[in-house]
């Protein structure tokens, strides 16, 4: 609001200039005679259900403010006036009315006396906006959030021009293009805010915000098989009309991410890992599809045990299983393991692979160890099977702190190395590793 400034009355001020001997006073005839009117703003803004004061002052030719009652009067019905009942001044130079606004819009304010006026225009708004909605929101579901302009007092404000809905985190709720206003699709879980604003006195217009959830959906399609022991391979099949899958899909079991691969939009295939109880557990679904959606659906655990399918023969290389062809394999390892080592007889800290060059000159072997936890994984080779004698442990680069680890080294001919995964540092109960060789030659 912009509020006049009193100096203005300094146009009527006359200077008098002494003129020869005269000492008549041209404008003492004006005396008290109310040459003026003026406001204290040009505009006003005002809530709904709110009142402002304006207040008026009549002055004569001198700039003298003179004891007389100012009226008041609005323009339209959007505004009332009334008198400032509260208001006393001494001496009784001014006049004050309360300003109400009513209803949305812009009307004026006149002050009048003895055939002088002075306008003030008046813009009304509603004092708050109200959001009603859900507080949580499934993973895809549609929601539609509704709104209230409300005046001082609480009431409904009709009439004023419809606001904007925003979302402070449009990877979980954003907004629906061509929908009713307020619609907002939700998308990966999380908390999120989602705001209204609209006209209003502020600057920035009046607004509402609430926290809302968005919560994983349901999974309505195939799981097969339904259940299953670690390193088990399953296969996720999307439901009709559901938001299928893609590169960045990522699956859990029991909490537990699990490695993919086989990636349609139709399908998909994971790895159990090893989840630490016997039942039905959480099979958890994220970043599905173009719309980054989540869906949970059921998987039964058939054991507590971390067992993978080498676990019976793959903790001694005398023993170890071979690897004959280029892939991917993957192990479940588990236990206390401080810096690799055994402090508990179930710990399983160290798996060991078979891996011989059958063809008759020098072969490179490359090997890619990769994890989800926090652990510390190292990839290790044994020259002989005892895994022991001056130079016959090597690591190819493999053991450090990196995740995923790499390790290259260049087996004889004929001869055959035993890869040795060491659970230098456990990252929880368990660790699913996927190992990947690759022949490099």
């Amino acid at each position: 609001m912009n509020r006049r400034l009193f100096g203005a009355f300094g146009v009527l001020a006359v200077v008098a200039l002494p003129v020869g001997g005269c000492k008549s006073d041209p404008l003492s005839n004006v005396d008290g005679t109310p040459a003026a009117l003026y406001t204290d703003f040009s505009f006003l803004e005002v809530n709904v259900g709110a009142e402002l004061p304006v207040t008026a002052t009549v002055l004569d030719a001198r700039s003298t403010p003179l004891e007389v009652t100012v009226t008041f009067r609005t323009c339209n019905a959007t505004v009332t006036v009334g008198p400032d009942t509260s208001y006393h001044p001494l001496p009784p130079t001014t006049s004050r009315t309360l300003v109400h606004g009513v209803t949305y819009g812009t009307s004026c304010v006149i002050a009048e006396y003895a055939g002088l006026s002075d306008t003030v225009q008046v813009a009304t708004f509603p004092a708050s906006i109200a959001l009603f909605g859900p507080d949580t929101l499934g993973s895809g579901a549609t929601a539609l959030y509704t709104y209230e302009f409300r005046s001082a007092t609480g009431a409904p404000v009709a009439g004023v021009p419809a606001p904007t809905f925003a979302s402070a985190d449009t990877t979980r709720v954003k907004i629906v293009p061509a929908a009713p206003l307020g619609t907002f699709t939700a998308l990966a879980p999380g908390a999120v805010t989602v705001r209204v604003t609209g006209v209003g006195s502020p600057a920035a217009g009046v607004t509402s915000a609430k926290s809302v959830t968005v919560v994983a959906g349901s999974f309505v399609g195939g799981v097969s098989p339904p259940s299953g022991d670690p390193t088990d391979t399953i296969k996720l099949t999307n439901a009709v009309g559901g938001p299928g899958f893609d590169a960045d899909t990522r699956v859990f079991i029991n909490n537990v991410r699990t490695f993919t691969f086989g990636v349609t939009a139709d399908s998909v295939k994971a790895i159990v890992p090893g989840v630490g109880v016997a039942g039905s557990v959480v099979l958890a679904m994220q970043n599905m599809g173009p719309g980054q959606l989540a869906q949970n659906g059921a998987f039964t655990s058939t054991t507590a045990l971390f067992a993978d399918h080498y676990d019976a023969v793959n903790d001694d290389p005398a023993t170890a299983p071979a690897l004959t062809l280029n892939g991917d394999y993957y192990i479940v390892m588990h236990g206390t393991c401080t810096d690799g080592v055994v402090t508990d007889p179930g710990d399983d800290c160290d798996d060991f692979f078979a891996v011989t060059n059958p063809g008759g000159v020098e072969d490179t072997m490359s090997v890619n160890a990769a994890w989800f936890d926090g652990a510390d994984v190292d990839i290790l080779w044994c020259k002989n099977a005892t895994c022991s004698g001056p130079g016959n442990v090597i690591t190819g680069g493999g053991a450090t702190s990196a995740n995923p680890e790499n390790s290259t080294v260049r087996i004889p001919a004929g001869a055959t190395w035993y890869l040795w995964l060491n659970y230098f540092a456990p990252g929880g109960t368990s660790t699913l590793v996927r190992v990947r060789l690759t022949n490099k030659n």
